[in-house]
């Protein structure tokens, strides 16, 4: 399968004019797609992540669309920082993870608690600096990228699925505060993506399996689902502008899988 050409400045989708967009994680994979996807919809975004060398990179291929990106280097286990960059953002889109392969006896309580840091805990404090200017404006989307593993555990992902189940439930909260400002909540929740995390991932489940990585994508990753072939980042991008648009303004605290078939089980 190779991935879709169709440069996102071309494709047609809600304006995104004036709205000021913040997306985590924003050097690569579904991060980089969605900064991508939201300029070119016209949004003003602060792309955030801790590669500089990659946010430069990000700059430049969003030359030329309809809105802007705006590097932020910022580490997320810095709380309050996170908190602070989400001030004044209309759209938050929580996307930065990462990921360790490991039996629970074997998992490393440091990285466990990164994980959690990362992926919950500066969800939570990007959420609570957003809410205040979409309150006050009476308008505002929160599009928490979650995961299949969010909806279905998966053995040797401790942290990761811990993680994304907590996302769910702090972004079904989100959604019952919010409806009455303006402010909708929902999770987009892919099978395995394109992109360097899972590439990563292959390597380790070979160990962790005792498999040889050409099995491990069908064998392991893909084994439940009914599509086989990985998600392409550009797709995520594309279910996450659906949800800032006005045809999904009644559609808050759900969970939207991209899993090819997964969930269906």
């Amino acid at each position: 399968m190779t991935a879709p050409t169709t440069h996102p400045a071309h494709v047609s989708g809600p304006g995104l004019s004036g709205r000021t967009a913040l997306v985590t994680g924003a050097a690569g994979g579904i991060g980089r797609a969605c900064v991508l996807r939201l300029a070119a919809a016209g949004a003003k975004v602060r792309a955030v992540d801790r590669d500089a060398e990659g946010l430069d990179a990000l700059t430049g291929q969003a030359q030329g669309l309809a809105g802007s990106v705006e590097p932020r280097t910022l580490d997320l286990t810095d709380l309050d920082a996170a908190e602070q960059v989400a001030a004044g953002t209309d759209i938050l889109v929580n996307n930065a993870g990462l990921q360790l392969v490991r039996p629970i006896e074997q998992f490393p309580p440091d990285v466990f608690h990164t994980v959690l840091t990362v992926m919950l805990e500066a969800p939570f404090r990007l959420i609570r600096g957003a809410l205040p200017h979409m309150y006050g404006q009476g308008w505002g989307r929160i599009v928490n990228i979650s995961s299949v593993h969010g909806l279905r555990a998966s053995a040797y992902k401790s942290a990761y699925v811990a993680a994304k189940h907590g996302l769910e439930g702090l972004s079904k909260t989100a959604a019952l505060e919010g409806a009455e400002h303006g402010v909708t909540s929902n999770c987009v929740n892919p099978g395995y993506v394109r992109t360097p995390l899972v590439e990563r991932q292959i390597a380790d489940q070979a160990a962790a399996h005792g498999l040889p990585e050409e099995r491990v994508l069908t064998d392991v990753l893909l084994k439940d689902s009914a599509i086989k072939r990985l998600l392409e980042p550009q797709e995520v991008a594309e279910a996450v502008l659906y949800l800032c648009g006005p045809q999904a303004s009644f559609i808050t605290g759900t969970s939207l899988p991209l899993d090819g078939g997964w969930t269906a089980h």
